[in-house]
């Protein structure tokens, strides 16, 4: 699996949201990698060993209550994905990032 893919079916389990667009996801994941690379980086390696559990999304909450730095990566994936926006650790917004209407919130999903 390749981190695009990768990334990919973990924003799929973080949104409960099936067939999400991979050009799209290809470039949250770059802009999310520019901010948080290490993080990032290991959010597949924790989707993998989730997805192999009985309850993937539970074995995945276990893994964030333990490492809070891998939860906020998992918390602003989410945030992308629903509203095309993801604050920086410095708490500003990113303004790469494309117009509000990109967001799953505005997709009618």
């Amino acid at each position: 699996m390749t981190d695009a893919d990768g990334f990919r079916a973990l924003s799929e389990l973080l949104t409960g949201e099936q067939g999400l667009e991979p050009t799209l996801s290809e470039a949250y994941r770059a802009w999310l990698a520019a901010v948080f690379p290490a993080d990032l980086a290991r959010l597949p390696d924790a989707y993998r060993a989730a997805a192999a559990a009985a309850a993937p999304a539970t074995a995945l909450h276990a893994t964030f209550d333990g490492d809070t730095a891998l939860a906020r990566a998992a918390r602003e994936t989410i945030a992308i994905w629903f509203t095309a926006q993801f604050t920086r650790p410095d708490g500003s917004q990113d303004p790469r990032t494309p117009p509000p209407t990109t967001g799953l919130v505005w997709c009618g999903r």
